[in-house]
């Protein structure tokens, strides 16, 4: 990681062209994240915590009350109701392989699982408008949800800015150009 900031360092200083984060991370796999965590030992995991918390009517649990089974959750990228939890994906807002390919590979386990399990970036969405959206971007994807394209493109932003990935300068143009379109009022 040191070489990666002092070739970066060098070539900005001779204004040598280098390669991008993309170019140099290593191969991506979804277990460098972990999986859903039960921080306070409930036997609720992320996933299970959040749909109860995102659930607009009472929730029902598994026997166990680990599993949130049914609820009614209003799906933000559709706009669609659903009251059966296997129905719904927990979508990272800013892809797993996305973010590794734009710096994420060099944190810590720690701050991969953070991110993983970070609220601010999770979405209880309809599981193949999920698997439709993939690991994709907000240049290569927006929610069918015209309604919703703004919101989703600048919390995108903001996950970004607050886990410090590293966007280079074209595509951050480009992400600022698409919310100036999606966020305009009209």
């Amino acid at each position: 990681m040191a070489q990666f900031w002092r070739t970066l360092l060098v070539a900005t200083l001779l204004a040598v062209p280098v390669m991008s984060f993309a170019q140099v991370a290593p191969e991506y796999d979804r277990g460098h994240f972990g999986g859903w965590v039960d921080t306070d030992s409930n036997c609720l995991n992320t996933r299970h915590k959040l749909l109860a918390q995102l659930s607009t009517g009472p929730v029902r649990l598994s026997e166990n009350g680990c599993r949130v089974m049914r609820g009614r959750w209003l799906d933000p990228y559709t706009d669609l109701i659903f009251t059966d939890s296997s129905d719904l994906d927990i979508d990272h807002l800013v892809p797993l392989h996305w973010a590794w390919m734009h710096g994420a590979w060099a944190w810590s386990d720690t701050v991969r699982s953070d991110f993983a399990n970070d609220p601010r970036n999770l979405f209880a969405v309809d599981d193949g408008t999920n698997r439709e959206k993939g690991a994709k971007g907000p240049l290569e994807w927006l929610p069918p949800s015209v309604d919703f394209a703004c919101q989703y493109a600048s919390r995108f932003w903001r996950v970004v800015l607050i886990y410090g990935l590293v966007v280079e300068e074209p595509e951050a143009k480009a992400m600022q150009q698409q919310r100036a379109v999606v966020c305009e009022d009209g």
